[in-house]
């Protein structure tokens, strides 16, 4: 009979370490109680049935006050709530652009958003950011501009780099949409989450722009809901409106009455928990940052808003899918390859700060054990 060997120590010690994810978008905290006793109530009260198609007017006044403190008249009447911000991407995509348009997106970008083109005929123009601080050149946009582009997609704060678009960006952008009359796509998703000082400003509330912009945003990251799937868009008239509108109908139709009595409890009760949050992602992202940088050969810059960090690998001589199949195998933790960002975010991989402390500490404990080997 064949002798087997005994497996290296360190596949043995592989095999007992419990499995981490420190990759995805997911918070570690739960739903605040008044939001889940705001469902509890609906459902008790009878709004099990279909209800209005349109959704609850509360619940899209609710959304236009939030933007009214923005500096947005925003029409109640023109509200569409969808089934989590995603389905918004898609819905928008398909208002603004028709098979062999193209849209302009800054990479790296949520990989999301070229998911979402899947079947629609359509092409993301990546244009590539500054790897030091993740900003843009307005030059490049206009480069990339054809007759095909007809939308511009920018989230601020964003997903993977935390990076928030400055006043000085914003005002380029909205010069660049009115002057190639391409209109913007703008993701607000984690417009709530930000850190010291700084301020999240709709491009929408430009002058001129409002008419020219859809807003994409939802409560899965702010109230900590990923699993409810809750979304809205804000479209920029009334005939965008009754496009998304008939999409809305021959699609998903309308979410059920009580989770949106639930979205309503979110927007419009105490928002104590929400700033618990940041503040526990803020001392987090504190963290996560001071331990890559105390890495040989890691490069990383502090994000200002979001929860991810989105350190740079490169050096260590691996690309990023290669990098975290490594980490994988060697340490039984997950990351988020940066190769799935657009090219720029080749050599870097995404770090998720909305995880526990605990796991972010013996992740990142073995991270630092298995590059040493490198």
């Amino acid at each position: 009979m064949k002798q087997v060997k005994d497996p290296h120590p360190h596949v043995c010690l592989r095999n007992f370490m419990r499995q981490i994810s420190i990759g995805g978008g997911e918070p570690e905290y739960d739903t605040p109680s008044n939001i889940i006793d705001a469902m509890k109530k609906a459902m008790e009260d009878g709004y099990t049935h279909y209800g209005d198609f349109r959704h609850i007017p509360e619940l899209r006044q609710a959304v236009a006050a939030k933007y009214k403190l923005d500096g947005i008249d925003v029409d109640p009447e023109l509200v569409i709530i969808t089934p989590g911000s995603t389905m918004g991407i898609y819905m928008a995509y398909k208002a603004l652009m028709k098979p062999g348009d193209e849209f302009i997106v800054t990479d790296p970008c949520f990989f999301g958003y070229f998911l979402a083109v899947k079947d629609q005929g359509i092409k993301p123009v990546p244009v590539p950011r500054s790897k030091e601080d993740w900003s843009f050149n307005i030059e490049d946009i206009y480069k990339a501009t054809t007759e095909k582009t007809k939308a511009l997609l920018i989230c601020s704060p964003d997903n993977p780099t935390g990076a928030v678009l400055s006043d000085k960006e914003l005002k380029e952008l909205a010069e660049y949409s009115i002057e190639k009359n391409v209109k913007i796509i703008s993701d607000d998703i984690y417009d709530e989450i930000l850190y010291d000082g700084a301020k999240f400003k709709s491009i929408a509330s430009l002058p001129g722009m409002k008419e020219r912009t859809i807003i994409l945003n939802g409560l899965s990251k702010t109230y900590a809901m990923t699993g409810w799937r809750v979304g809205y868009i804000i479209p920029p008239d009334k005939e965008t409106y009754d496009y998304l509108f008939s999409l809305q109908m021959s699609t998903y139709l309308v979410l059920n009455q009580a989770l949106q009595y639930a979205s309503l409890e979110a927007l419009t009760g105490p928002q104590d928990s929400v700033k618990r949050m940041v503040e526990g992602y803020r001392k987090k992202r504190d963290y996560v940052i001071d331990t890559w940088n105390d890495m040989p050969k890691v490069s990383i810059s502090k994000p200002k808003g979001a929860f991810y960090a989105f350190p740079d690998l490169s050096a260590y001589g691996m690309n990023s899918a290669k990098m975290a199949e490594y980490i994988k195998k060697e340490t039984n933790v997950a990351i988020t390859p940066g190769h799935l960002f657009g090219a720029q975010g080749e050599g870097h991989i995404r770090n998720s700060f909305a995880q526990s402390m605990d796991d972010l500490s013996e992740g990142l404990s073995r991270i630092k054990t298995a590059l040493a080997k490198l």
